[in-house]
């Protein structure tokens, strides 16, 4: 599954950068899919990195010259799966930014401390787990700044990598929907999930709600994380995957309305109609949809509503 992860300072010039770096640099040693950034909460978009962050940076033979700052900006916020602050007035002011952030946003050596225990959480301080800013001083406070996130940063790869999991996910469609959901099987097949095909297998005309109650329920049992629904419209598949009790089946016609189907209504399973919606979007829909997480917060008050009816 492929993860997201934003690193939150001030300025983004000197921590975030340089924790933004060094994990795109173990990621690509790692060949761990993962999207990175960075942000600062008073930043000036636009600014380098400091020169003492970008020379402690090429003594590990990471460029970041072409790094440029950028400002925390709540729809920023909700496009990533774990937030990584410095300090724990960075962590409050994103809760007060946007309070349903709770459960994806940590200290970033809170989290490396967590997912890689090396001793007594309850013996920690949490202000233990602050990066003090190293902004106006010389190389060598850089320097140590650098090592402290380098650690952190190595813990959550060695976390990410020992939990690596092929996300399972069940793809099926009616006619009108085969020629996509083969192209979208295909499109997958590659970035390591682990598929089903519930059919059809030919353009020979079949009653998608078979197809669409037999994947439900796979994915309702648990048998799979996600499933893939298409048809002409989408709209049959939609409301017959509806039927079966524990599916939150979302209809899509937009990479906006998949992201927010995952983080905000935790929708289970995807629809989409192969005669209304282009196949380039179509794909761009399915790898918005599944790289997708649930936020929680006010919004699980809300899917729980929906559950007890």
């Amino acid at each position: 599954m492929r993860r997201s992860v934003l690193f939150v300072c001030t300025g983004n010039t000197c921590r975030s950068f340089m924790a933004e770096y060094l994990l795109r640099h173990y990621a690509a040693k790692s060949k761990l899919e993962i999207d990175v950034a960075s942000a600062g909460l008073g930043a000036f978009t636009g600014d380098t990195a400091t020169e003492q962050a970008v020379e402690v940076l090429r003594e590990m033979g990471i460029d970041g010259t072409a790094h440029r700052s950028r400002k925390v900006h709540p729809n920023l916020l909700a496009q990533y799966d774990l937030i990584f602050p410095m300090t724990l007035g960075h962590k409050r002011q994103l809760l007060d930014l946007v309070p349903e952030l709770a459960g994806k946003v940590f200290l970033l050596k809170e989290f490396a401390e967590r997912v890689n225990p090396g001793k007594d959480p309850s013996k920690l301080i949490e202000k233990d787990h602050e990066i003090s800013d190293p902004f106006g001083q010389s190389v060598e406070i850089y320097r140590q700044s650098r090592i402290e996130i380098d650690r952190a940063v190595q813990a959550i790869v060695e976390y990410f990598l020992e939990g690596e999991e092929k996300m399972k996910v069940a793809v099926g469609a009616d006619h009108g929907g085969f020629r996509a959901k083969q192209a979208i099987m295909e499109h997958l097949k590659g970035q390591g999930f682990e598929l089903e095909d519930f059919g059809t297998d030919s353009e020979e005309s079949c009653d998608y709600p078979d197809i669409a109650h037999k994947l439900s329920r796979a994915v309702s049992q648990g048998d799979f994380d996600l499933g893939i629904l298409i048809c002409g419209t989408g709209l049959g598949m939609s409301m017959a995957a509806n039927k079966v009790p524990g599916i939150r089946a979302a209809l899509c016609t937009d990479t906006f309305s998949a992201r927010m189907a995952r983080s905000h209504n935790d929708s289970n399973v995807l629809c989409l109609g192969a005669r209304v919606t282009g196949l380039g979007l179509m794909l761009d829909i399915v790898d918005t949809y599944l790289q997708g997480s649930f936020s929680g917060g006010r919004h699980g008050q809300r899917v729980d509503k929906i559950e007890r009816v």
